[in-house]
């Protein structure tokens, strides 16, 4: 038998719903909640590293329902110019994005999509707001409202808050190599318990990393591990 940690490179399968790292991602959008509760679940491996998330985020919507559809796009682009020009100021940002977040700026506003409103003749551009985290997330929450009122309306065009705050994360295989180490110590002091003729077998590095939301400003980051202690 092995008389040392054995890190093997078995794959295990997760839940689809988990968010997976890739080298170099920018700032991504928290998306590890994998059943209908809102926060932690038994299916996550104990040890990972928990962290303050970097921002959080709200979704929102410019709609305008003015009768023709050239009017509307024209006051829907008028409010979101006017939104860009107050980000610096009200200390938030407008991104887009699914997962990893691109800013919306006067260089790619028009890019955005026109989708159709929940009420005939309305069109809409859903964006995120983004405020940096600084502990709780009231003070965040108050930047992105402070700033949702602030914005002129363009003819019929309104901006209106949809959902509630979300978290994110700069970067998150930054933390691979500190969450190997927590592993590594986890599993050779559980090892420990059982004497000095024990190892452990570990299992799951290699995959990608994960992560889900724990508290209202927190995530856990993870890989998928498993190990198993026996004799050496």
């Amino acid at each position: 038998m092995r008389k040392a940690l054995i890190i093997g490179a078995i794959l295990l399968a997760l839940p689809t719903s988990a968010g997976w790292a890739q080298d170099d991602l920018g700032e991504v959008v928290v998306t590890g909640q994998r059943t209908s509760q809102a926060y932690y679940t038994d299916e996550q491996p104990v040890i990972g590293l928990r962290r303050q998330a970097d921002s959080a985020v709200q979704s929102v919507a410019f709609t305008s329902d003015s009768r023709d559809e050239p009017t509307r796009k024209r006051e829907i682009h008028a409010m979101l110019l006017a939104a860009i020009d107050r980000t610096d100021s009200a200390g938030v940002q407008l991104v887009t994005g699914d997962f990893e977040l691109v800013p919306v700026t006067r260089a790619n506003y028009a890019d955005q999509l026109f989708q159709s409103g929940n009420r005939p003749d309305t069109s809409v551009i859903n964006l995120m707001v983004k405020a940096k985290l600084a502990g709780s997330t009231g003070s965040a929450q108050k930047r992105i409202d402070d700033f949702v009122r602030a914005v002129p309306p363009s003819g019929r065009a309104l901006l209106e808050k949809r959902g509630s705050l979300t978290l994110t994360i700069i970067n998150p295989d930054q933390y691979r190599d500190e969450i190997v180490r927590l592993v590594a110590d986890g599993a050779k002091k559980s090892a420990g318990f059982f004497g000095q003729e024990y190892g452990v077998d570990v299992t799951g590095l290699d995959q990608e990393l994960a992560w889900a939301q724990i508290s209202g400003t927190e995530v856990f980051l993870y890989i998928p591990y498993r190990f198993s202690i026996k004799p050496k």
